[in-house]
Order: structure tokens, then sequence, then C-alpha cells
């Protein structure tokens, strides 16, 4: 992989010599004004000389470039429902052109948003899925917001506790960056848990990015990022209300407030976000002794301000609160008693966490190319937890800087962000079970990036970009990456990336899933990492290493007058080193231990977003996965994993506001860990039987503010049998509630609704 750092070397002083040969051009940006006085850019506003037919068009970010014929002609800029504008091109360098709104008649748009969608412009492969795409789901909370995107996978992490995880590329969720508004979000203690942090609700937007991405956020992701946008003080919704109750008794409300216009000058804006939910019945369907779903109470709460002097400095600041209470087991547990005075197998996952961050930016208004930002984020988190007689509680403690100064080479085709980035962590967690366990430890990283962007026109884009982080524990390491994008023809692009990634395996909470188990805990430490104090290198392991290469192809269409979109995706990840989970080596025992090169992951994804007929949407998808592991016994395939996965969406909207929207995936076979150690009545087959999960759900818009919905999750009441190994006696050494590769609960029915007060302002409306 060495290779990779020095074809970005070449690349960017070819990107130069390439635009120092070409014909003069005149570059410039076209933006609007919004109501908040902010600009944005204007994406497919014409630009032409007058009197000529030489002409180009915006791309998504404003930009143009055109041959400069300064000293014949004067420029004309036009776009749909704003007013045209006559320029005679005197200053020399980018020019920047605001275009105003005109008043417009009446007029209808024959044209319908697409609610995901890979963006044709930029060089990541990146999916934006908006708040309709979300709306097609229960959407409860994060880790439920991926029902209808094929690319992301979510299964339990076992058969007791309820929590969900979510794998990329055919790698854990711990292998992709997860973010909010690119500021860490999921990490650390909270990597399996902190899914459930985010209610459904509060997001607006979330972004999908597969391979790895750009250097300004960090080091860690190498399967890809996962970036949720929430929503902001200065959105269009004034009041938002949603109410949600499903068979198994679980309710949840929500409440969504803003204002703006606040303060003498009207710079201030502020939100308020809650999210409140409980599951309190006891369900055991499957009359195996165990609850199917654990008894919960959550409470979530977000107040955030923002200000815009609408001169170019902007602001934000906020603190989100969470109390998370999950009491599971064997029905009939007293939690206040001590876990080693009961005959009942108990299971508690209780958390806290409190959370604040701080966002600066200046925009130069004279050369809006021009901006400095920063960014602050601290984060406490504790965690307790009971598996059995099995005891883990944790703390940390977190700090992130980062400092982002963007600006432009010579002209708008080379650009580049540069910056500063620091981040802290401190833990401090205690295991107790079969061996007594303590990791006290703190990282601090201090680090810096550039990244430079060269545009030619929409043909042809490079971002290359590269970090250096100084680790206390690991020392110092370089991270490059590279993206490449290249348009075969106004509606083909293809894709390339590579670069590498690096994370510290935070090795109990992330394996949380596996202490519903009987297995021994076995920590097998590095002994070339290890010092007389093996706390000071956190765990006893070097840090995992890998390197992750993808190619894509994207194609937009338009067949009977409608649009669609064929994107056809392959990535391989390689590990230099990994940390692995061994659960083959004996059924009785949970090894963790650190191995050099041989695990990688090749994933090959195809997907197909088409109108089918009016208003009626289809999605089909098909992806296959080879996830090879090395472990100490040899190389085996990733267990509990579908090496084939099929997927189809159909989502159909009547001109009356009724939206129907099903889901359906199949699942091919996954390898079961070996138990044919243990006796007869708790050995499990090696490999899964393939299956079928539908989901359906209908929805209605009364009125102008309510919309009410009724679904159904696994509509074929598909479960898995027997999914917890000796559960009637959940203290032996061949008790296993982690083999879990099906849904637990079967079908379930859900109603809700949604009440949405928007703000009225002028905009274009989709039909």
């Amino acid at each position: 992989m060495k290779w990779i750092p020095l074809i970005i070397g070449l690349l960017i002083p070819l990107g130069l010599a390439a635009q120092a040969n070409e014909q003069k051009m005149l570059d410039g940006i076209v933006l609007e004004e919004n109501d908040q006085g902010e600009l944005a850019p204007l994406i497919g506003a014409s630009v032409h000389w007058l009197g000529t037919t030489i002409g180009t068009s915006t791309n998504e970010k404003g930009h143009f470039s055109i041959e400069d014929h300064r000293s014949k002609y004067k420029l004309v800029v036009s776009y749909v429902g704003y007013q045209s504008d006559t320029i005679k091109v005197t200053n020399s360098g980018t020019i920047n052109i605001t275009l105003g709104h005109a008043t417009l008649n009446e007029f209808e748009v024959n044209a319908r948003k697409q609610t995901t969608k890979v963006s044709y412009m930029n060089p990541l492969l990146v999916q934006n899925m908006d708040e309709e795409e979300l709306f097609k789901a229960a959407c409860c909370n994060l880790s439920e917001s991926f029902e209808t995107n094929p690319a992301v996978d979510v299964s339990f992490t076992d058969a007791v506790t309820g929590t969900r995880q979510i794998r990329m590329l055919g790698l854990d969720g711990r292998y992709t960056m997860l973010s909010q508004e690119n500021m860490p979000g999921v990490r650390g203690i909270a990597s399996i848990q902190g899914l459930t942090f985010t209610p459904g609700s509060w997001v607006k937007s979330i972004q999908v990015t597969k391979g790895t991405g750009s250097v300004i956020n960090g080091f860690e992701s190498l399967a890809g990022q996962i970036n949720t946008e929430l929503k902001k003080p200065n959105g269009d919704e004034i009041l938002f209300v949603n109410g949600y109750y499903n068979q198994p008794g679980r309710r949840e409300g929500n409440l969504n407030t803003r204002m703006e216009g606040l303060g003498k000058k009207k710079y201030w804006s502020n939100a308020t976000l809650v999210h409140a939910a409980e599951r309190p019945t006891e369900i055991d369907n499957n009359d195996d002794g165990f609850l199917d779903n654990p008894k919960t109470k959550h409470l979530i709460g977000m107040h955030r301000w923002m200000f815009n002097n609408k001169k170019g400095l902007m602001g934000q600041v906020g603190i989100q609160g969470i109390m998370s209470d999950n009491f599971g087991g064997q029905p009939g547990y007293d939690f206040d008693e001590p876990a080693g005075f009961q005959t009942l197998y108990g299971v508690k996952l209780n958390s806290r966490r409190v959370q604040g961050f701080t966002k600066t930016g200046f925009v130069f208004p004279k050369k809006r190319y021009k901006s400095i930002g920063f960014q602050t984020q601290w984060t406490y988190n504790e965690m307790e937890t009971l598996f059995g007689l099995r005891l883990y509680n944790a703390k940390q403690r977190s700090a992130y800087t980062n400092l982002i100064y963007q600006s432009i080479i010579g002209n708008t085709n080379h650009k580049f962000k540069t910056g500063l980035s620091f981040s802290y962590d401190e833990y401090d967690e205690t295991y107790t079970y079969d061996l007594n366990y303590r990791f006290d430890f703190q990282e601090k990283v201090p680090g810096a990036f550039f990244e430079y962007s060269y545009d030619y026109g929409e043909k042809f884009n490079i971002v290359a970009g590269i970090r250096a982080d100084n680790h206390n524990l690991f020392g110092a390491f370089v991270t490059p990456r590279l993206h490449l994008r290249y348009a075969i023809s106004e509606k083909s692009v293809i894709r390339a990336s590579g670069g590498r990634g690096q994370r510290t395996a935070n090795i109990l909470a992330e394996n949380m899933g596996y202490f519903a188990s009987g297995r021994t805990l076995n920590i097998g430490f590095d002994q070339d990492a290890l010092t007389s104090d093996y706390n000071r290198i956190g765990y006893g392991f070097l840090p995992e290493v890998g390197w992750n290469m993808g190619l894509s192809f994207t194609q937009e269409f338009r067949f009977d007058y409608r649009d669609g979109q064929l994107v056809i995706d392959a990535f391989r990840t390689q590990f230099t080193r990994q940390t692995v989970v061994d659960l083959d080596k004996s059924p009785q025992h949970l090894l963790i231990y650190n191995v050099e090169n041989g695990s990688y992951s090749n994933s090959i994804q195809a997907q197909l977003d088409y109108e089918l007929l009016k208003r009626l949407d289809l999605r089909l998808a098909y992806r296959w996965l080879d996830v090879q592991t090395d472990y100490q016994s040899g190389t085996l395939t990733k267990p509990l994993l579908a090496e084939h996965r099929a997927f189809v969406n159909v989502a159909y909207e009547t001109r009356s506001d009724w939206k129907f929207d099903y889901t359906v995936q199949w699942q091919g076979p996954k390898r079961v860990p070996v138990t044919s150690s243990n006796p007869e009545p708790f050995q499990r087959e090696t490999e899964s039987p393939a299956f079928f999960l539908m989901n359906a759900q209908v929805s209605k818009k009364i009125g102008n503010f309510l919309d009410v919905y009724l679904g159904m999750e696994n509509v074929l009441d598909y479960k898995q049998d027997n999914p917890i190994t000796g559960a009637d006696a959940p203290f032996s050494d061949y008790f296993d509630a982690s083999l879990v590769w099906a849904p637990i609960f079967g079908r379930t029915t859900y109603i809700g609704f949604r009440f949405v007060i928007k703000e009225k302002k002028e905009t274009i409306s989709d039909s």
C-alpha cells in the first residue's frame, strides 16, 4: 500500500500542469441569498457571453468556468425564478455573482425529489438520505434508520438486550465513523448502545459514505462514514410532535420546537429537542424463560442556539443529555438485590451521558470561497452493565477540537482545506467475572491535515488528503487518502478511492453482546506492546490498521420520461493488523487477540433506483460479501454474516396524500461458530438457513399539519428458533445468547402520528 502516497504526490502536480496548458478561462461562483441572509450556491445556473453561443452552467458548488472573452462581450447569468444579471467583467481573478429572486407567477414543477441519491459531482461515493426517506419506516432511533438502505446491515448483538448493531462493507460498525454534524458521534464505550441515543425524529438527513472518508474528519474510518445532520434552529419546522406505539408495548413521544429572530438585532435562533420512550411490559413469546426485549426507559434532550450576523460570522452552541435504563433477563429478577444472591439471570444496561459542543465560523463576504471554522466538543459518559454474574462498568471523558481553514490556489478549480485537531479520551473500566480486569488510561492525539481538491469543470475531480497525528501511546503516524472522479458522459461517472485507517479497539464495550453467555474472557495481550504496566498502552494491544480501496460506477438515466440511477461499487479492506474476537476455538471461551495481516473484506453491490410508474418508486439491490478473518487457528469466514443479500423497496404516493412503503430483503446462509465440543443438547448447526424479511407501512396526510401512519415489521413472522443455547441453565458453561443470526421478536405492528407546523417560506414545491 506504499504506492498510495506516491500517487497523491504525482497527481497533484499533474493537475496543476493540465490547468496551466488550458485555454485562458474565467472562473466564478453564482450565489443566492436566502431568508436568513446566508449565501448559498445556485446549481445549474446558466452562464453565457452576450450575443454568442459560448456558455456553460454552474455545478453543485455554484462554480462555473468559461472561455475568457471579457474584452469583447458582457456576461449573462440567469436562473429560473431569479432576476437575470448582465455583467461587464473588468476585474481579474474569480468573480462572485449573487442573483435575487424574481416575482413569479404561479407554476407547477413536474418533478419529484428523490429521497435517497448519490451525488453526481462529489468525488466521494456518498448517499444522502433525507427526512422523507426516514419516514418510510418506524425509525425510532438511528439504529432503525437503515431499513430502506441496502448499503447498511442491521443485526442484533444478542438475544437478551435488544441492542442493534450496524455493518458496512461486511465490517462491524466500529470500523465505520459515526459522526453527528461532522463531529464525533458514537464511539468509545458507547460503540454499541450509542446508536439508540439519536432519536429518529431529530434527524434531518443522513450521509452514508462508502470507503475512507475525508482526512478532515479524522483517521479512524475504514469501511466508511455515517454522518447525521440534526434539525437546526434555522430550519422550517416551528413545532414537531410525534407519538408512537407498538404491539409489544413500546411507546414514544417526541417534541421539537424552535424560535428564530431573537435578540435586539435578531441574530439568534434556538431549538429544543426532547425524546421520551419506555417499554414497561414483560414479553416472552418463544417461551424460553427470557424476555424477548428488555424493559426500557429513555429520556434524551438537546437544547441548541445558533448565531448569524448575516455578514459572514456564524456560530452554534448546544448541550445534550441522555438517560437510558434497560432491564432484561428472566422475568421476576430483582435488580435491587445483589446478583450473587439470586437464582435468576438478570441483564442490566444503563447509561448516563452529557455532551456539549460549539461551532464558530467566518465566511469572508467578498471571497465566499474562503472561510475559517472552529469546532469543539466535550463528552462525559458512564455505563453500568450486568449479565448474570458478570459485571462491566465504564466511564469515559472525551474532548475534541478541530480548526479548519479553506481557500483557493489561484482560482476555484484549485481548492484546499487545512487545519489542526486534537482528541482526548480518558477511560476507566472494570470487568468482574471469571477474571478481574481494570483499564484506566488516556489517549491524547494532536494532529494536522491538508486536503487539496482539483476540479476540471464537471469532467474530472481529485480530492487528495493527508494528515499526521501523534498518539501518546502508539507514537506518530500518517494517514493518506485519495478520491478520484471522472465523468465518462453527462450521466455516467466512475469513482476510485484509497486510503489508510487506524483505530484503538475498545475490546470490552465493543463486544458486550458476547457477555450474554457462559464464555470465559481471555485477553491475549500483545507481548510486543506490553510494558511493566499494560494500562499505560491501553488494553495491551497495538492499534488496528487497514487500507481500503474502492471503485464505483454511477449511471443516471431517463426512461419513459422518468428518472433513474444505477450504482455499482466494489470495495476491499485489507487489515495489516486487526484485533479479533475468536468464538471458534472453544464454545466456552471468548478470546481476544491481535493478528497481523491476513484479515480482509471484499464487497460488491449493485443498486437501481427508478420511478417505475408515476409516483411509484422502485429500489433494487444485491450485495455479495467475502469477509475472512485470520484467527490463530487459521482463516475463517466471519461468523453470523450473510455472504449474499438481495433487497427490494417499493414506495407509492397518491395525489390524495396516501403513502405506501414495502420492503423485502433476502439474507443468505450465515456461518455459525463451532459448538461441536458441547454436549449434544447444547450444539448448534454450523450454518443458518436463508430467510426473507418484510416490512410495510401506510401513512396519510390529514390537513396541513397531521400525518398518521400504520406499519408492520417482520410481516412473515420469521424468528430464530431457540436463540438462547442452554436457556434453562443460564449459569452453566454452555449458556450462550450471543449466537444470533435472525430476529428474536416476531411480527410487530405499530401506529403513530406526526404533527408538524412549518414556517411559510417562498419555495418551489415538488408535485
